[in-house]
């Protein structure tokens, strides 16, 4: 009887073939008296009851994951025969599931016709989730086996155009859904990532690094704490130029360029020459003219940084009797009113761009980009020129050249590299802070997951042969043949996991096969990579406009009273609407999957590398 002591009830381990040895029952508990209910209540009771425990509610459990009861079970109709009723008949509640006109309008009818706004919407909620569930199902089916594709780096701010541009080229150009990643952290936080620490084991946190300064032989040690030890390779890619920039008013440098030897430079940034009058300034730059006692305004790098680290090295190697700071990628700035903290090279750029009488060291290309005001230095053969002229000479290619000749590089890729340095090389027209940008890879590719593993190869394959000129393109200078081939050579070496599937380039049309999963077509394209360069064109034709002083595309014209400048700044309207527009599609394009990846992408604390993504 529904009345008797239920406590010991279960459905556990019941006999049969198919039955679920755990299975739960779920129970409304109910009391046996409501003769003092109002007979409204006692209706609603029974109403909610018949409900629940009729065809209606019993075919809704499938959809909150419960199952419905056998017949057998449902001892409803016993149960409200044994409870006792109020003395006045109750209120008779009835079910309207079809149309049944003025019935169905009756106050005691609980009517299917009825509804409410909130229900609605739940319904085409529901619609639309199984919709989209269809076509995410769909989506899915139609990426194949081979999934999403996550690569992840870290390092050096100095190449992060060149490597946005790759990776966002190898995305549109293959078939398969790739997501790469690069943060531009700066070379010191690069290493301390693909190094690892104690707590992961010195495994990676990045699948690469990648900086212009060799790893420092106590990264490289740590390496070997790994378990198993780690084994990585030094990969150069470009060459790159640091420069010294500065905003003192062209006006009050009495010259076209200031000039600083290693020496001056080594007591500015050191915090022992303050003011932009200072003698030994005066001696070099016999023109200067600023105010009496203008402070210089030094800026610096907070973080371990390549071009922090090729500075000091270069002052450390010319001028070690004034420079004591050490010739790291971290140096202990002084802590003075003159010196001020930066975050990477964007905020090295903003400083000498918006402070007067600021200092500081940037990639040349970055500094050039910016029109900012270079120092002219002093070389080995005593030629004194900035990074842009010597470049135009090939100055930096020449300084590359010069260390391949001086062995300066081991031959062994798995070496500790950190003595490495392009500082100062012998020749007329060689700049003489050049650093040496490296990818960081783990030798043993193996355990990685073959899909991000393929990537890898992909990625290292793509910047060291420079595919599609980008190195020159963000202001770079390729490493010369013999070094480039002794890069391929070490990144030949890599072990990859057994039966990884490698991407392949199509240049040329390649009927069939360029259709293949793993296959990174020139031939494929997107929208906004053409959108954008038609607007690099747009904007060359602007620069040369403002240049003649005649709109774009304009014929010659007589000047009107107004000037022809509206048209011009009309253009310049016109031009920086379309970037935003631009942007704005990049971001409504970017094909990344909501949900349902099948590969993993990187959370904090994950390691990568040696082991699988």
């Amino acid at each position: 009887l529904p009345t008797a002591d239920f406590s010991s009830v279960n459905l556990y381990s019941k006999a049969g073939p198919n039955t679920w040895p755990i299975v739960l029952v779920s129970y409304i508990y109910l009391p046996k008296d409501i003769s003092t209910w109002t007979p409204g209540k006692a209706g609603l009771l029974k109403a909610f009851m018949d409900y629940v425990t009729g065809p209606e509610g019993q075919k809704m459990l499938p959809d909150f994951s419960f199952n419905a009861i056998p017949a057998a079970m449902n001892k409803w109709s016993t149960t409200w025969g044994l409870m006792t009723k109020p003395l006045t008949a109750f209120t008779n509640f009835t079910f309207e599931t079809s149309t049944e006109a003025w019935v169905g309008q009756g106050p005691t009818v609980i009517s299917s016709k009825r509804t409410s706004y909130s229900m609605w919407m739940l319904e085409e909620m529901d619609i639309a989730l199984k919709a989209s569930m269809g076509r995410l199902s769909a989506i899915e089916s139609s990426m194949s086996d081979f999934g999403i594709v996550p690569l992840h780096g870290s390092g050096t701010t100095n190449p992060k155009n060149w490597f946005a541009k790759a990776m966002k080229t190898m995305e549109h150009q293959a078939r398969v859904q790739m997501m790469l990643t690069y943060r531009a952290v700066g070379s010191g936080t690069g290493q301390t990532e693909f190094v690892g620490d104690a707590a992961s084991g010195y495994k990676a946190y990045s699948h690469y690094g990648s900086g212009d300064i060799p790893m420092s032989s106590d990264n490289f040690a740590k390496l070997a704490s790994a378990s198993p030890p780690r084994t990585m390779l030094h990969l150069p890619f470009a060459l790159g130029a640091i420069g010294i920039f500065h905003g003192v008013p062209a006006g009050e440098l009495g010259a076209a360029e200031l000039k600083l030897d290693a020496c001056l430079l080594a007591k500015i940034f050191s915090g022992k020459i303050t003011t932009w009058d200072h003698a030994d300034i005066k001696a070099q730059n016999p023109g200067i003219s600023v105010p009496a006692g203008t402070n210089i305004k030094v800026g610096h790098r907070t973080l371990g940084s390549s071009s922090t680290g090729g500075v000091a090295g270069y002052l450390n190697k010319k001028c070690p009797t004034e420079w004591s700071l050490g010739d790291g990628a971290t140096v202990a700035w002084p802590q003075t009113a003159g010196f001020k903290a930066v975050e990477g090279s964007p905020g090295m750029q903003a400083h000498i761009r918006d402070t007067k009488y600021s200092i500081g060291y940037l990639d040349a290309g970055h500094g050039h980009d910016f029109a900012l005001a270079e120092v002219a230095l002093k070389n080995a053969a005593g030629e004194t020129r900035t990074s842009k002229a010597s470049m135009a000479l090939g100055g930096v290619a020449s300084a590359g050249s010069q260390a391949i000749s001086s062995s300066a590089f081991p031959s062994d890729a798995t070496a500790d590299w950190s003595a490495v340095n392009v500082y100062d090389m012998p020749g007329p027209s060689t700049w003489p802070i050049v650093l040496v940008s490296y990818l960081y890879v783990d030798k043993d590719q193996s355990s990685t997951n073959p899909k991000t593993a393929a990537a890898l190869k992909a990625f290292i394959d793509y910047v060291l042969r420079n595919r599609d000129g980008l190195c020159e393109e963000f202001g770079f200078t390729a490493p010369s043949q013999q070094l480039k081939d002794k890069s391929l050579t070490a990144a030949s070496t890599i072990v990859y996991p057994a039966g990884m599937q490698s991407f392949v380039f199509e240049t040329d049309t390649d009927a069939i096969t360029g259709m293949g999963d793993s296959v990174i077509s020139s031939k494929r394209h997107s929208f906004d990579d053409y959108e954008r360069s038609v607007l690099k064109e747009e904007i060359a034709k602007l620069k040369a406009a403002v240049q003649t002083g005649a709109p774009a595309g304009a014929p010659p014209a007589v000047p009107s009273e107004e000037g022809t400048d509206a048209g011009l700044i009309i253009s310049i309207i016109a031009i920086i609407l379309s970037a935003l527009s631009i942007v704005l599609g990049t971001v409504a394009l970017c094909r990344r999957p909501a949900g349902g990846a099948k590969e993993s992408v990187a959370l904090a604390g994950t390691t990568y590398g040696n082991t699988a993504a």
